[in-house]
């Protein structure tokens, strides 16, 4: 603790606006700030940490935090290495990883440049229909339309007539005219979960949901409405637009594999072609 305090106030000093060999000095000089057996840490290091506009104060604690941190971390390293199994190559993991690194960007190099990501629905669709059965569902999802009314309003009955229909462009109309709340995108899936919690409880029976049925329920001073539009129960294929994300996911996924699986094949190709390696 007594260290601490005095390597704070000895950064209050060097940190102080004008101290003229503060910590944003030019000069060509570069102090050194702490050591740790045969690692030292200077001053340059710390010039990246503070920021202009940041207090005194401030300063002292990020700067001090930082050099608290190095001779920690130079402490385990000087540990390890003492104590570390004298048989593990350091060198040969060290270049195993170097390679590794190497290999895994510029191979994601060959994917930004070289993949192609357009994916036609036409392939999307036959990707679909060749493993749908790869996606069964483990919940069951569904469209559907619900409003929230105020129980007063004139056209609760107009808005169930509407809602029963199959043309639905009335319902929306009175919908979006009437409704305190309302979820009008039949274009989205929801579970069961995600409608129960937006309607008064028990109103929806899961074990009773079909596709075209109204469900209407007042609540104290509102009239709710469900309209389910399309129902696909668990363990059922999905439907293409459900799971259209996914395939298209997949899609690059396996042209990902190709190109470098490809690529590879041609760079070998091409070392045996040029004499670039020997076999013995």
């Amino acid at each position: 603790m007594r260290s601490r305090y005095f390597i704070f106030i000895g950064l209050m000093v060097f940190l102080h606006p004008g101290c003229k060999d503060g910590l944003f000095s030019n000069k060509a000089t570069d102090p050194v700030v702490a050591k740790v057996g045969d690692q030292y840490l200077f001053k340059s290091k710390l010039e990246e940490l503070v920021h202009e506009g940041t207090s005194t104060t401030d300063s002292a604690a990020i700067v001090d935090g930082y050099i608290q941190n190095w001779i920690v971390e130079n402490l385990m390293v000087r540990e390890a290495d003492k104590n570390v199994a004298a048989d593990i190559n350091l060198n040969k993991l060290v270049e195993e990883y170097r390679s590794s690194l190497l290999v895994y960007n510029y191979e994601k190099k060959l994917i930004d440049t070289r993949l192609d990501t357009l994916i036609s629905n036409a392939e999307k669709v036959a990707f679909y229909e060749k493993n749908k059965a790869q996606y069964l569902l483990s919940h069951p999802v569904l469209k559907c339309i619900i409003a929230k009314v105020p129980a007063k309003s004139n056209d609760i009955k107009n808005i169930h007539n509407a809602l029963g229909k199959s043309d639905l462009t009335e319902a929306m109309f009175l919908i979006k005219d009437k409704a305190v709340y309302h979820h009008i995108d039949t274009a989205m899936y929801m579970t069961i979960e995600d409608v129960v919690s937006l309607v008064p409880t028990n109103m929806i029976d899961p074990e009773k949901i079909a596709a075209g049925r109204v469900y209407q329920e007042k609540y104290k001073d509102f009239e709710y409405f469900v309209k389910i539009l399309k129902y696909y129960d668990e363990n059922k294929i999905p439907p293409f637009d459900y799971i259209d994300a996914k395939i298209t996911k997949t899609i690059l996924s396996e042209r990902k594999i190709t190109l470098l699986k490809n690529y590879r094949q041609q760079l070998y190709e091409n070392g045996i072609a040029n004499k670039d390696f020997e076999i013995f």
